[in-house]
């Protein structure tokens, strides 16, 4: 059997990832070998919630949203993957379905492992599985602060939080600011704050008018981004 060619552009992809980047470069070349790569077009479903879980996944290009089916029937965003991200792990450590739905937000390309492979991977790396734990660790967290989030906060303090998210995993630092420039839609960040998409678009009137944001050619554009974390700090602070 042929050796699989190293793409050094997409093994440097691992180098991203907290958990990997400790590894060599002969084994992150190794764990390359152990992937596959799937494309998806905009729109297209990757895994649907409830799927019985088949492999890990790291974006490599463009971008995918993590979904929570309602009980109404609706598709709300519950978290974001981009380049040099993973998801799908919870499915493959515990082997339980999917508990998400996956869907490309445009064109997307990715490097999928099965849990078998990585399986394997995990036994010649014992410190990878302590580095596993660690980010699993935080990723909960981060879940347990959403859910307060979500629970507690004033809906101006939810919108902050999303929107300084989206400006860590995908903002480009400029001049007048950091800018977000991704194909989300109104609805989209009114899914990720739980609210509705027209008070989603009253929070961001009044961020423009406080000169917190702007909005140029489907860009959101974090003016004052200290603010805005102020504000998400102040959200924490309360009982």
């Amino acid at each position: 059997m042929a050796e699989k060619k190293v793409d050094a552009s997409k093994v440097n992809i691992f180098w991203k990832i907290p958990m990997f980047e400790f590894l060599e470069a002969e084994e992150l070349d190794r764990l390359y070998s152990l992937c596959s790569t799937e494309r998806f077009a905009k729109g297209d479903y990757i895994f649907l919630e409830c799927d019985q879980p088949r492999n890990l996944f790291v974006v490599v290009k463009g971008e995918v949203k993590l979904l929570k089916q309602t009980e109404d029937g609706r598709e709300t965003i519950v978290e974001m993957a981009y380049p040099g991200e993973i998801f799908g792990e919870e499915a493959i450590f515990d082997g339980q379905p999917y508990p998400l739905t996956a869907q490309a937000l445009d064109e997307v390309e990715l490097l999928s492992i099965t849990r078998t492979e990585f399986f394997s991977f995990l036994r010649d790396n014992p410190d990878l599985a302590l580095e596993i734990i660690t980010e699993l660790g935080a990723r909960l967290r981060e879940a347990q602060n959403t859910i307060r989030a979500l629970a507690m906060e004033r809906v101006e303090w939810r919108i902050a939080r999303v929107l300084l998210m989206l400006s860590r995993k995908a903002g480009t630092v400029e001049v007048d600011g950091v800018s977000i420039d991704l194909p989300l839609t109104r609805q989209d960040i009114a899914d990720m704050a739980a609210t509705t998409v027209e008070t989603t678009i009253r929070v961001l009137s009044n961020f423009k008018k406080m000169g917190l944001v702007d909005t140029e050619k489907g860009k959101i554009i974090l003016r004052d981004k200290k603010h805005l974390e102020e504000m998400v700090s102040e959200g924490c602070r309360q009982p």
